[in-house]
């Protein structure tokens, strides 16, 4: 028994009078030191366990809180229902709750099911059941089941699907928040009223005006603030108050005229959410970066995955600004090593933010130096221009030496005669200046041939660190009695004569050697020397992995003791012999000739940080040829690689600087040198260098180990390297600067930099990632006081006056030339002219009508003016291209503005206003209406000049909406070819601007906002830290934007002019830096050339594809549809014109299959608006393709009947118009439309209240200007009109030849057809029921459900499939026989492309004489024999060949 426990036998009475009348208490057990009363109970059943309920309350009533309450329960009823069991399990898990905060936050929403032995919890995510798991939730579960009296069951989390119930919250959730308002609204009157008034006046803190808000969000907050990592101390419903910096600002409309507003506060250590509801009509006047004091209580937000929160009572706005750090030198340094956040998955600022430190520091310059790539240029440009400040660019580039020597001082001497001494150390660390060498191993060769080794443990006469005898297996007692390296030295030294020292990663081992020989022997010791690591990479390209362990096991050697000097320098002697023979394979014969017998593998050799500026404009082209290089031609082992050899060839213009950088996988070439203790190496490479950069000793704490065994074992051996190399660079008349090798501009920021690098995935230790080195912006002061041990006056030199040196060396260079370079075509303005004119008059006569002369002579006038003919022919060389071939094209974009497009034959879409054209060629009599509207939604009429019908045309589209009023705007003509026919296309575009000046669009992918959440938790997570919501938002945001990876635009190609280069403009790479992809990508965002160079959208889009097998089932002339056909146009409102019914295909509307309109989304939009003519689906079409333009914009404003249909913005082009009706300027408007259309009001709050301004000016009603706000993307109505005009093409054959468009709507999607499901209508059916019912459909799946609702329709109309066929079904398209489609072979799982080939291949020869035939010449699978057989795709086949004789 034990002695801190006291048992008691307790009287029934005490229980009888608590209302105990089933539960028979046993025992009761009390620990005096654990504060804890356990009671063991008999129960009857489960149901009277609400008695220990009772007796709970009671006794935490008479005891207090603090006593913890147990039971341990046994039943008389030994049977137990499975209901029974989960009863006890939702028991246990409220009594774990109310003990454990993890359980609390995790087990909120779940689900019980009862198995053999077994109790699963079903959750709906993966990381709740990892935290509840990692934290033995479910053993103690398991144990308070064990004291509820149930045993050996196994407590288990597992992955439910939650998705029914998850809906249904959704709609509960609403009705919760409003709830929740009226309730804190109610307590606040209550509180309010509870209160004596002292007069009517209420208290408005500073920040706030009068009428700007309700006095009971606003009242003086008075009391001590507590800190945010306090308030996680506190218990819910506690009334607090806190202060803090907001740095996010959300609000949400909810029913009852009120908005949820969420403000997100930090201190910089930690974050905070604060929630608060306000009337819509009152305004909270505050804004992020704004100080707050709140009060309020502390909360759990259910909604918000159980989020700890402050539900605001008041809200005051503090008089309180960030402190700013100032540069307060007389003297001002220039930062000459910076990086931005396109420095992949490492840079924390924007570049805009770096340039606007510098300025606030009152600098005059400031060098981008990203790794490796240069796609900042533009915008350091931007940033700086206007601001009396000079963007320097710059590059940290990785070069590798194409030069370097195989053999280090190689001699002139047979191989087979050369000894060789194959070595290898072990050390007390890693640094070659002061570790001692434990132990030397070496072998010795004569040619190939092994004649004699060496061991020996030397005494370091210190105690070695624990995770060095960890890792050599070399204890203390082991060398404690061996002799020093004073007597073992000259030995090895003997040993070693003057053979060639060979060993894997020479230069580590050589510095110890060089190291000691001087020291204890007194000379310097230069022998020849290989490294069989660099060896390796050479002989072995293909490797991923060089380490003497890999190496070993490719190899086929054994390696035993992986890590002691003896056992090493055998393996690497084992390995040097087959790499010597492998080059006597060769015929290399003698020492002098390893040196250059096989190429460098530039790839995979170790590569050297330089620093290199762009001095000139000559300069920046060699620049953009370096990064193009190394990144096209030499890429390799994560990093674009720049030949030393090149760096030579290309660097006029250019300072190159070695930064004595050493960090993770970046070490500059000179302090990789010194950390090897070569100090030779330095002084033959340093006149390489313009200048040296020396940098403060925080830069290098990565290499310090708290144990002393890192490369560097204190910060003094910092101090004498940058003092050694100050006094050697002066020695070589080389200029010396300072740096902070900026990554971010506040100290407190280098988590992100840890948060991004770890999330790269390329770190494998912690101190890779999480050692601070430092590298935030310092100020002159700061940087000098860095190197005051090198004496004021040199410190000042180097930070002020060198830096200030190179930058006054420097021009100001724009990264992107000014103007527009257009591919050359001759006679090009002549040409466009010309046709322009031949096919107006052709329509409209000549003299041509006023109206058109006029548009066309404006068009004109900016075209040829601007030098954009050239973009134009180009056009519509492209299109005539695909015409001629069959594929008819598509335009996007705002291309549809132009007539002159329209009169080239470049798009369809006739952007004059709406109007009659006689056909007649004798006549072409014309009657314009001037006012917005679609020609063929006019009503037919007669030409009264000759009597015959008039053809209907034009859309209305205002040429401005391309090119701007002044043809400010260079034009971007987008263009839909057949998918199977892009790369045609492509082809054919370097083919007429030659192969080397046209390149893919590139892009850059960046960290979103998701992604960025992701990574911060991910960190979080996996490093156990604690990290709120709010904290984890905070830090995502300065994530966002970080670059990822680079990409391609899908059809963007950018063509150089033949007599330029594109290295005037940018860099080149390959998309994603893959090497094995075949495209070339500016390595520019292609954005940033827009108003220089052409880029012609040549994209790739089923309509076409689409239409052209349309064309070939029915022979009917695409151009001969009635593009406004009556019977076309009621499939958008009903379903008459199918002959069906909408009960028949459970759809109001019949665009199930039409482009454009038979998705869930347009199709329901349809359903609401009901449109009858074109300009209506035209009006749709904008709606659904743009973003945030229907949902959360035009949808609500046309229920809150604030606007019709006609009135809500539905394109782009409504924007410029209708504001210049309301008297706006022209330029003006044009630049509102581009502003809202880009998604800027959101991204530019500032210039949005300007233009928003400029329109309260001028009327415009409330709602369009909130509408606009809302826009985040949206169409040009051209774009919209082609799309309309295509569906409407392929509308026209589901009515009037339905078995063509069901066969062409089937074949494009006859990859995602299954015969087993949708060869049968009810199938079919049966199938899309199911699918109707998942909340979610991943793509498969919808795919599957739009062919399912086709079918049923087909079978609705009265048309039927024809089952596969062996013989008659084609291999990839459905095809029309007998009235009915045929299915193709296609459609059966498991049949691939290859064996259907073979299959119509064989076929043709002749038929096949059994199953067995068919299997042999077709290499068809048993499991697809079976399957053919199952659904009689072969008719009357024997199993084999055995002819009968009879």
């Amino acid at each position: 028994m034990n002695r801190n426990e006291i048992r008691i036998k307790p009287q029934d009475s005490i229980f009888k009078q608590m209302g105990i009348n089933s539960v028979d208490i046993k025992e009761i057990i009390f620990s005096e030191r654990n504060k804890k009363m356990k009671f063991m109970c008999s129960v009857p059943c489960v149901k009277d366990l609400c008695e220990l309920d009772i007796i709970y309350e009671n006794i935490k009533k008479n005891f207090g809180k603090e006593l913890e309450v147990d039971f341990r329960v046994e039943y008389t009823e030994k049977e137990m229902m499975k209901e029974e069991l989960i009863a006890i399990v939702e028991r246990a898990i409220i009594r774990l709750k109310a003990r454990n905060a993890i359980s609390k936050s995790f087990l909120y929403f779940y689900r019980i099911k009862i198995e053999e032995e077994a109790v699963n919890i079903e959750l709906n995510e993966k990381t709740a059941i990892e935290i509840l798991m990692n934290s033995g939730i479910d053993d103690k579960l398991g144990e308070i089941l064990e004291n509820y009296g149930i045993y050996n069951f196994k407590v288990k989390f597992i992955l439910g699907d939650f998705s029914k119930e998850l809906t249904e919250i959704e709609k509960q959730k609403q009705k919760e928040i409003i709830t929740l308002s009226a309730k804190i609204d109610s307590d606040n009157s209550k509180v309010a009223a509870s209160k004596p008034q002292k007069s009517n006046e209420v208290f408005v803190k500073q920040g706030f005006s009068k009428q700007g808000y309700t006095s009971n969000k606003t009242k003086e907050i008075k009391g001590n603030s507590i800190s945010i990592e306090e308030f996680g101390e506190l218990y819910e419903d506690e009334i607090c108050i806190v202060e803090g910096e907001i740095f996010s600002i959300e609000s949400r409309d909810i029913k009852n005229d009120k908005i949820l507003m969420t403000i997100r506060i930090t201190d910089e250590r930690s974050s905070l959410t604060t929630k608060v509801f306000l009337d819509k009509n009152k305004k909270l006047e505050v804004a992020v970066g704004d100080f707050i004091k709140v009060s309020g209580k502390k909360q759990i937000d259910k909604f918000s995955d159980n989020e700890e929160i402050i539900m605001v009572n008041s809200i005051n706005k503090l008089d309180k600004v960030k402190v700013q750090k100032t540069d307060n030198a007389p003297e001002k340094m220039v930062e000459l090593h910076t990086h931005s956040k396109m420095s992949e998955m490492v840079g924390v600022e924007d570049i805009s933010d770096l340039i606007k430190q510098a300025i606030a520091y009152g600098h005059k310059a400031m060098a981008i130096t990203d790794y490796a790539v240069v796609h900042s240029f533009p915008f350091a440009y931007k940033a700086a221009k206007g601001k009396d400040f000079k963007a320097i660019l710059g590059c940290e580039m990785y070069m590798v030496n194409d030069d370097s020597e195989m053999v280090r001082s190689s001699k002139d001497i047979p191989i087979e005669e050369e000894n060789f001494v194959v070595f290898d150390l072990e050390t007390m660390g890693l640094n070659s200046h002061e570790h001692e060498i434990i132990e030397i191993g070496a072998v010795k060769l004569q040619g190939t041939r092994i004649v004699e080794r060496y061991s020996q443990l030397v005494n370091p006469k210190k105690t070695i660190p624990k995770k060095i005898q960890e890792l050599t297996n070399i204890s203390q007692d082991m060398v404690d009695n061996m002799p020093t390296i004073e007597e073992v030295l000259p030995k090895f030294m003997e040993f070693v004569g003057d053979s060639t020292m060979v060993a894997h990663n020479a230069p580590f081992d050589m510095g110890f050697i060089r190291r000691d020989v001087k020291k204890i022997m007194g000379y310097d010791y230069k022998p020849a020397v290989i490294d069989t690591l660099q060896m390796a990479r050479d002989l072995y390209p293909e490797l991923k992995a060089y380490g003497l362990k890999n190496l070993n096991k490719v190899l086929g050697l054994s390696l035993d003791n992986h890590h002691r000097a003896v056992d090493d320098s055998q393996a690497t002697a084992n390995m040097f012999i087959i790499f010597i023979e492998k080059y006597m394979e060769m015929g290399i014969t003698n020492l002098n000739e390893i040196t250059g017998a096989l190429p460098i593998n530039v790839k995979k050799q170790d590569t050297s940080n330089i620093i290199v500026l762009v001095k000139n404009l000559q300069g920046l082209h060699n620049m953009y040829r370096l990064v193009s290089e190394a990144h096209v031609d030499y890429y390799g082992n994560k990093k674009p690689r720049v030949l030393k050899s090149h760096i030579e060839k290309y660097r006029e213009g250019l300072i190159i600087g070695s930064s004595l950088s050493s960090h993770f996988m970046n070490d500059g070439e000179l302090s990789n040198y010194y950390m090897r203790y070569d100090y030779e190496k330095i002084e033959k490479n340093i006149d390489f260098y313009d200048y040296i950069e020396l940098l403060p000793k925080g830069a290098y704490s990565e290499l310090y180990e708290d144990d002393g065994t890192g490369t560097i074992s204190s910060f003094s051996m910092i101090e004498d390297m940058n003092k050694y190399f100050y006094n050697l660079a002066k020695e070589r008349g080389k200029l010396v600067t300072a740096s902070s090798n900026v990554h971010y501009i506040n100290e407190a920021d280098s988590k992100i930099r840890s948060i991004l690098l770890y999330g790269s995935g390329s770190v494998y230790r912690e101190n890779q990632y999480k050692t601070d080195n430092k590298f935030y912006f310092r100020t002159t002061e700061e940087l000098v006081n860095e190197f005051d041990y090198m004496g004021e006056d040199i410190a000042k030199e180097i930070v002020v006056s060198g830096t200030n040196t190179i930058a006054d060396m420097i021009e100001v260079i724009k990264p992107v030339p000014d103007g527009f370079y257009p591919p050359k075509i001759d006679n090009a303005e002549n040409i466009v002219k010309e046709m322009t004119y031949e096919k107006a008059y052709r329509i409209y006569g000549n003299p041509l009508p006023e109206i058109v002369k006029a548009r066309l002579e404006r068009e004109l006038g900016a075209i040829i003016g601007n030098g954009f003919s050239v973009l134009y022919l180009s056009a519509q060389k492209l299109v005539k291209k695909s015409l001629d071939n069959g594929y008819l094209v598509g335009s996007r974009g705002s291309v549809g503005s132009s007539l002159v497009a329209y009169m080239m034959d470049i798009t369809e879409v006739n952007a004059l206003y709406p109007h009659y054209i006689c056909t007649n060629p004798d006549c072409k009599n014309s009657e314009f209406i001037e006012r917005e509207g679609v020609g063929i939604d006019l009503p037919e009429k007669i030409c009264p000049k000759c009597g015959q019908p008039y053809k209907r045309d034009g859309y209305s589209i205002p040429f401005e909406v391309f090119m701007g009023f002044n043809g400010e705007k260079v034009p971007d003509i987008d263009l839909n070819f057949s998918g199977e026919y892009q790369s045609e296309i492509h082809r054919y575009c370097e083919q007429l601007f030659g192969k080397e000046n046209v390149f893919k669009a590139g892009t850059i992918s960046t960290l979103a906002e998701k992604n960025a959440e992701g990574y911060v938790r991910k960190y979080f997570e996996e490093h156990e830290m604690k990290g709120n919501r709010a904290e984890i938002i905070r830090l995502a945001k300065k994530c966002e934007g970080a670059k990822k990876t680079t990409g391609q635009h899908p059809g963007g190609m950018v063509v150089v002019p033949r007599d330029h280069s594109i290295y005037e403009f940018c860099p080149v790479q390959k998309p994603a830096n893959d090497e094995k992809n075949d495209s070339i990508t500016t390595h520019f965002d292609y954005h940033v050339m827009d108003e220089q160079l052409v880029k012609l959208d040549i994209l790739g889009h089923d309509d076409p594809t689409t239409i052209k097998m349309l064309q070939e089932y029915t022979g009917v002339d695409i151009y001969t549809i009635p593009i406004a056909d009556p019977e076309t146009l009621k499939i958008f409102s009903g379903t008459e014109s199918l002959g069906i019914t909408p009960e028949d295909i459970n759809s109001v509307v019949g665009t199930f299959g039409v482009p454009e309109f038979g998705t869930p989304f347009v199709r329901q939009m349809l359903i609401d608006t009901m449109p009858k003519t074109f300009a209506e689906l035209v009006r749709i079409s904008g709606l659904s393709h743009g973003t945030d333009v229907w949902l959360n914009n035009a949808q609500e404003f046309i229920r809150q009947k604030k606007a019709t249909l006609s009135q809500v913005i539905t394109v782009r082009d409504d924007i410029m118009n209708y504001l210049i009706d309301q008297g706006l300027e022209k330029g003006t408007a044009f630049k509102i439309m581009e502003f809202v259309r880009k998604g800027k009001p959101s991204k530019d709050p500032e210039g949005w209240e300007k233009f928003s301004n400029e329109m309260k000016e001028h009327d415009v009603a409330e709602w369009y200007i909130e509408s606009c706000r809302r826009i985040k993307y949206m169409f040009p109505k051209g774009h919209a009109v082609a799309y309309v005009m295509m569906a409407m093409r392929i509308a026209y054959f589901k009515v009037h030849y339905p078995l063509a468009f069901y066969a062409a709507y089937l074949s494009r999607k006859a990859e995602d057809f299954d015969y087993e499901i949708m060869s049968d209508p009810k199938t079919a059916k049966e199938h899309l029921a199911v699918l109707s019912k998942e909340p979610k459909l991943d793509v498969k799946k919808k795919a599957e459900m739009a062919i399912c609702e086709i079918i049923v329709e087909m079978y609705a109309r009265g048309y039927e499939f024809l089952p596969i066929d062996v013989y008659t079904s084609a291999g990839f398209k459905f095809t029309i026989e007998d009235g009915k489609i045929r299915i193709p072979l296609i459609a059966l799982n498991g049949l691939g492309g290859a064996v259907i080939e073979n299959l119509i291949k064989e076929r043709e020869v002749s038929k096949f004489l059994s199953y067995e035939d068919l299997k042999r010449r077709t290499k068809i699978s048993q499991t697809i024999i079976e399957k053919l057989k199952s659904i009689n795709a072969v008719d009357s086949l024997s199993e084999t060949n055995q002819i009968s004789l009879f």
